[in-house]
C-alpha cells in the first residue's frame, strides 16, 4: 500500500500506481482524486489499461479516506464555522494537499514533464471526478490555494485539468428546478439516506438529448431512471468494503458540501475568468456523462454556460472545452474501464 507523505507534518496520501508504461519515455500522467463516500478503489480496474495506451496512471485516496490520514477535530471545525473566511481557508486546505500530492508525483516519482517541443507528450493530467472537483477549483480558482512555492513546482508538468462529471456545488450552484436528492429528500429517515444515495448516485438516468438546450422545463420532459441495476449494487460484497466508505460522509465530506456556497463561485469564477493568475497554460476540460443524476446533468448546463460568457475586462479566460460522454452513468470508469483509458489518452495526449 504505498504512500505519499506531502507535508513536515506527517500528512499521508495513499495512492496506488499503474507504473511507468513500457517504452515510453515521455508518457503521459493521470492522476485521478475521487468524490464523497466512494474512494480512489473505484479506478482500479482502469490501471490495466493504462501502458497499453502509452499513460501512467496514479490513483489517490483524499484524507479521513482509507489509508490517509484522518482530519483532526480542529480542521473538521473549520469546514463547520459560522466565518466563511475559516471556510474557505479549509477548502483552499483541501486544494493544497491535492496539490501537494501533485507535487509528490513529480518530484519523488520522477514523472517527465511537459514535452518543451509543444508536442503532447509528458507532464501531468489532473482528473477530479464528482466532488472531487471542489478541490480542482480551489488549486485553478485563488493563487493562495498553492502560493508561489506549489506554482513553481508544477508550471512544467501540470497541462490540463479534467472536471469529471462534477456536481454542480462545484460551481457553487444549487439548482431548485424541482428535483430532489437522498441527502435533502424528507421521505428518506435520516438512517437510510446514505444507503439511498448509493443508488441514486449510481443509477442510470435520461438526458435532454445532445442539442436540445439544458433547462429546467427539458429536466422534466426526458429525465427519467433507466431499468438497469445501479454500479455500486453490482459490486461483489469484498469490493464494496473496499470502495464505499460511508464515514466521511458524517466527518469530512458531509461538511464540505454545507460550506458557503460563495465560496465555491469565486473559485469557478477564478478558474475559467482569471488564467493568468494561476498557471495559464493548464487547460480545462469537463467531462459530461449523459446517463449521470440530474445534478450533474445540470452542471454540464453551468459549464457551458460559463464557457459562453465574456471575459472579464483586462483578463484572460482559461482554455475550456466540453466533452459529452455517450451512455455513461456516474460511474463509467467502472463499468467501462478500457473505454475510459482510451477516452482520457484521446482527450488528453491525442496518443490514438
Amino acid at each position: 500500500m504505498p504512500v505519499a507523505q506531502i507535508d513536515d507534518n506527517g500528512t499521508s496520501i495513499h495512492y496506488e500506481d499503474s507504473g511507468a508504461p513500457h517504452g515510453y519515455s515521455k508518457y503521459g500522467t493521470l492522476v485521478f482524486t475521487h468524490g464523497a463516500m466512494v474512494n480512489s478503489a473505484i479506478f482500479d480496474r482502469m490501471l490495466p489499461y493504462a501502458s497499453k495506451y502509452g499513460l501512467r496512471i496514479i490513483t489517490m485516496n483524499n484524507r479521513d479516506y482509507h489509508g490517509s490520514t484522518p482530519y483532526t477535530d480542529e480542521e473538521l471545525a473549520h469546514l463547520t464555522n459560522p466565518d466563511v473566511e475559516v471556510q474557505a481557508y479549509a477548502m483552499r486546505r483541501w486544494g493544497r494537499e491535492l496539490a501537494l500530492f501533485l507535487a509528490y508525483v513529480c518530484q519523488t516519482l520522477h514523472i517527465p514533464a511537459v514535452a518543451s517541443d509543444g508536442a503532447k507528450e509528458g507532464g501531468l493530467v489532473l482528473v477530479a471526478w464528482s466532488m472531487g472537483g471542489i478541490a480542482a477549483v480551489s488549486i485553478l480558482g485563488d493563487p493562495r490555494t498553492m502560493g508561489s512555492d506549489l506554482t513553481t513546482t508544477l508550471a512544467p508538468y501540470l497541462s490540463k485539468v479534467v472536471l469529471f462529471d462534477s456536481p454542480p456545488g462545484v460551481f457553487g450552484v444549487y439548482p431548485d428546478i424541482g428535483f430532489t436528492w437522498p441527502m435533502a429528500d424528507p421521505t428518506i429517515p435520516p438512517e437510510l439516506k446514505a444507503d439511498a444515495f448509493i443508488s441514486w448516485v449510481s443509477s442510470y438516468y435520461t438526458s435532454p438529448p445532445d442539442g436540445i438546450p439544458i433547462t429546467a422545463e427539458s429536466m422534466h420532459e426526458h429525465y427519467t431512471t433507466l431499468q438497469r441495476m445501479p454500479t455500486l449494487r453490482t459490486l461483489s460484497p469484498e469490493d464494496y468494503q473496499r470502495i464505499v466508505e460511508l464515514e466521511p460522509s458524517t466527518r469530512s465530506s458531509g461538511s464540505m458540501l454545507t460550506v458557503d456556497m460563495a465560496i465555491h463561485r469565486k473559485h469557478a469564477h477564478g478558474t475559467f475568468f482569471d488564467a493568468d493568475a494561476v498557471l495559464p497554460n493548464a487547460d480545462l476540460l469537463y467531462l459530461f456523462c449523459e446517463q449521470t443524476m440530474w445534478t450533474s446533468i445540470w452542471s454540464a448546463k453551468v459549464v457551458q454556460d460559463l464557457i459562453g460568457k465574456a471575459a472579464d475586462p483586462g483578463k484572460k479566460k482559461r482554455d475550456v472545452s466540453f466533452l459529452r460522454v455517450k451512455d455513461a452513468n456516474h460511474f463509467v470508469q467502472w463499468d467501462e474501464p478500457e473505454r475510459m483509458v482510451r477516452l482520457f489518452a484521446e482527450s488528453c495526449y491525442n496518443s490514438l
